[in-house]
């Protein structure tokens, strides 16, 4: 028999406050880079980060550096079978394609058909593009944007930013032309998610009607402004075609689902 006695390892203090240093560094690291947009390279650097906290504590407060070699090989296994499965997981999200959920339905992306615009122009306000985009703003804006477009509504309380307050003309940060609405529409700003799965006419309409809640004679589209966005306005259907698109109501669906609910 072996009279090898394991010992339970105690790190020294000076050593705790090197590894505690070490993670509030890299503690303020995290929050330096949450306040600077590097795209999609902010999801790289925070993960690289949060690996390099863990295996920190892992190695160090856990003991996992002073542990039996046979605890660390069964401990680094385990990350092994997570990362496959993250791996087979990411392929076949990546290979299945788009795929919607509404009312309990799976509906995949090729049951969505191409949709050409209702509306000729839709860039330009008309009775019926308003009142379809007032339709859309009751059903889907109005919880964060209030009823009267005062940026009051219940969802948007705990936002910060608050909502943007449509009955004012100051500090639109992206303007309050109507090319410049729809695109702040189709990209998303601050908390508002992108609506880029929304059809031309859903945004369009959503546009129309909220410049009426607010001042907005002296805002108009020159065909310059219309072109920045990709809008040839010679054209009836501006140049685009036919799009792939989801109702609006299902964008948001999902757009909750992905944030957790607001």
């Amino acid at each position: 028999m072996s009279d090898h006695k394991h010992q339970h390892h105690i790190m020294s203090k000076s050593m705790a406050l090197k590894v505690w240093g070490a993670l509030m560094v890299l503690t303020f690291v995290t929050v330096v880079v949450a306040q600077i947009d590097l795209g999609a390279a902010n999801f790289v650097v925070a993960m690289i980060v949060a690996t390099i906290k863990a295996s920190l504590v892992c190695l160090f407060f856990m003991g996992l550096k002073y542990d039996d070699k046979e605890n660390a090989v069964i401990f680094c296994t385990s990350f092994i079978f997570l990362t496959i499965f993250m791996i087979l997981t990411f392929g076949d999200l990546l290979t299945r394609g788009d795929v919607y959920v509404k009312d309990g339905k799976i509906i995949p992306d090729g049951a969505i058909g191409q949709t050409k615009s209702k509306f000729v122009k839709p860039w330009i306000a008309t009775p019926e593009m308003i009142a379809h985009g007032k339709e859309l703003y009751a059903s889907n804006c109005v919880v964060c944007h209030g009823p009267e477009g005062k940026g009051d509504g219940p969802g948007g309380a705990a936002l910060n930013p608050h909502p943007r307050n449509f009955t004012q003309a100051a500090d639109w940060k992206n303007g309050r032309k109507p090319s410049q609405i729809f695109e702040t529409l189709t990209k998303g700003l601050n908390a508002m998610p992108s609506f880029s799965t929304a059809s031309t006419d859903d945004r369009w309409s959503l546009v129309h009607y909220v410049r009426t809640l607010g001042p907005h004679e002296s805002e108009k589209d020159t065909p310059e402004d219309l072109k920045k966005i990709g809008i040839d306005p010679t054209k009836e259907d501006g140049g685009g075609g036919a799009e792939k698109a989801i109702p609006i109501g299902l964008a948001i669906d999902r757009m909750t689902e992905d944030k957790g609910g607001k």
